[in-house]
C-alpha cells in the first residue's frame, strides 16, 4: 500500500487554509454558500477536463454507471450542509453534527458493508467524538456566541429544518465514503478520474439553484475592493483563494480514500476539524478552559488508540510498524533536506512575517494562507 502520510498532511495544510477563506465570505455573505460551492466544483472541473481528461480524450477507467451512487451523495452532502446555514442553525451546532461523521461512518461500515472492528475502535472512535463536542461546546461558550435557547426560540421552525437537513446530512456523508471505497474495490483505484468526473457530473444540478448563485454574485461584486488588487471586490479575491486550497484539499482527500479505508479518511478529516478548531481559538485569544483540555484529550487519546500505536505484537503488526515507521522516518527526511536546501527563502519568510505582524496587519490572513499552500507544494514535491 502506498504512504498515507503525504495526503494527510495534504489533507490538514489546505483544508486548515481553506477555512480562513470560507469563514470570511461566511461572515460577510451568508447567502454565499451556493456560490461558494458552484465556484469549488467549476474550479476542480476545468482544472480535471484539462489535466485529468484533456478534453475528454482520454477514456474513463471507472464506467460512468459506477460513479451514480457516489456524485448523488457528493452533491447531496455538500449543498446540504451549506444549505443549513441558511436556517439559522448555529454554527457550533453546525460543527457537531458533522463531527459526527466519524460515528457514522463506524456504524454504517458495520451495518451496510459488513465490516468488523476491535472494541479499541469503537472507543476511540466515541472519545473523538465526544471530544470535539466538548471543545466546540467550550468555545461556543465563550463571548457572543449565537448558539442560546433564545436565538432558537426565534427561528424555531427554520432551526429544526436545518436539524433535519444536518441528520440527513450526516449519514449521506457516511455513506458516501463506504460508496467510494466500494467504487475503488470493483473498478480499481483513480482517484483523479473520480474527483473530476464526481465534480464535472454534478454541475447542471446547480441549475436549480442558479437565482440564489447569481444574486449571490451580484453581492459579492459589490464587497470592498482588495487592498492588494485595487478595482478587484475581496470577497471574489477569497472566493478564488478558497477554490484553490479547496481544489488541494479535496484532492489529498480522494488520495487517501484510494489508499486507506473509509473510516480512515473520515478519521482524518475530523481529525482536520478538530484543529481548526483549535487554531480559531489561539488566532482569536480566546482562553483553553479546563473543558479544551479534557476534550483535546480524549481527542488525542483516541486518534492513539485508533492507530494502535501501543497495539500487540504479532509478527504481522511488528512487520507493519517497521513499514510505517521508515515510511515516517523517510517523510521527515526528505521534508528536513527540502528545509536545508532554501535556508534563505525560510529566514526571509520568516522576516517577512515579521514585517506583515508590525506594519501590514491587514494582510496576515493572506499571508499565512499563502504560506499554508507553499507547505503543500512542498509536500507535493517530496512524494
Amino acid at each position: 500500500m502506498s504512504s498515507a502520510v503525504a495526503p494527510i498532511f495534504g489533507v490538514l495544510g489546505s483544508c486548515m487554509g481553506c477555512m480562513v477563506f470560507v469563514e470570511n465570505i461566511a461572515k460577510q455573505e451568508p447567502a454565499a454558500m451556493n456560490l461558494m460551492t458552484f465556484s469549488t466544483f467549476l474550479f476542480i472541473s476545468s482544472i480535471g477536463l484539462v489535466f485529468t481528461s484533456k478534453f475528454f480524450t482520454v477514456k474513463n477507467k471507472i464506467p460512468l454507471e459506477g460513479y451514480i451512487k457516489t456524485v448523488s451523495m457528493f452533491f447531496f452532502v455538500n449543498v446540504v450542509n451549506n444549505q443549513a446555514l441558511n436556517f439559522h442553525v448555529p454554527v457550533p451546532l453546525h460543527i457537531i453534527f458533522r463531527s459526527g461523521s466519524l460515528l457514522a461512518t463506524l456504524v454504517l461500515s458495520v451495518l451496510i458493508a459488513g465490516k468488523t472492528y476491535s472494541a479499541r475502535k469503537y472507543i476511540s472512535v466515541f472519545a473523538i467524538t465526544v471530544g470535539i463536542v466538548i471543545c466546540t461546546l467550550a468555545t461556543s461558550s465563550q463571548g457572543n456566541s449565537d448558539f442560546s435557547m433564545e436565538e432558537a426560540s426565534k427561528h424555531y421552525k427554520e432551526w429544526s429544518i436545518g436539524i433535519i437537513m444536518l441528520i440527513f446530512a450526516l449519514i449521506a456523508s457516511a455513506y458516501l465514503a463506504i460508496c467510494q471505497q466500494q467504487m475503488y474495490e470493483k473498478y480499481g483505484k483513480h482517484p483523479d478520474e473520480a474527483m473530476f468526473i464526481t465534480h464535472f457530473v454534478s454541475l447542471p444540478f446547480f441549475l436549480i439553484m442558479g437565482n440564489d448563485i447569481v444574486s449571490a454574485s451580484t453581492k459579492l461584486s459589490a464587497s470592498a475592493p482588495y487592498t492588494l488588487i485595487p478595482g478587484i471586490p475581496s470577497l471574489w479575491v477569497d472566493l478564488f483563494a478558497s477554490c484553490i486550497l479547496q481544489y488541494g484539499c479535496i484532492k489529498y482527500v480522494y488520495q487517501l480514500n484510494s489508499r486507506v479505508d473509509s473510516l480512515t479518511v473520515t478519521l482524518v478529516v475530523t481529525i482536520r476539524k478538530f484543529l481548526s478548531l483549535i487554531v480559531s481559538i489561539f488566532y482569536f485569544k480566546n482562553p483553553f478552559t479546563a473543558q479544551h483540555w479534557l476534550g483535546a484529550i480524549l481527542v488525542f487519546a483516541g486518534t492513539f488508540a485508533f492507530a494502535d500505536i501501543w497495539g500487540g505484537n504479532s509478527p504481522k503488526k511488528q512487520d507493519e510498524k517497521k513499514n510505517n515507521k521508515f515510511r515516517f522516518l523517510f517523510f521527515f527526511q526528505n521534508y528536513a533536506r527540502c528545509l536545508a536546501s532554501f535556508p534563505k527563502l525560510f529566514r526571509r519568510s520568516f522576516h517577512s512575517l515579521i514585517q506583515v505582524i508590525m506594519f501590514h496587519p491587514k494582510f496576515l490572513r493572506f499571508y499565512i494562507a499563502c504560506q499554508i499552500f507553499h507547505f503543500v507544494i512542498i509536500f507535493e514535491f517530496v512524494f
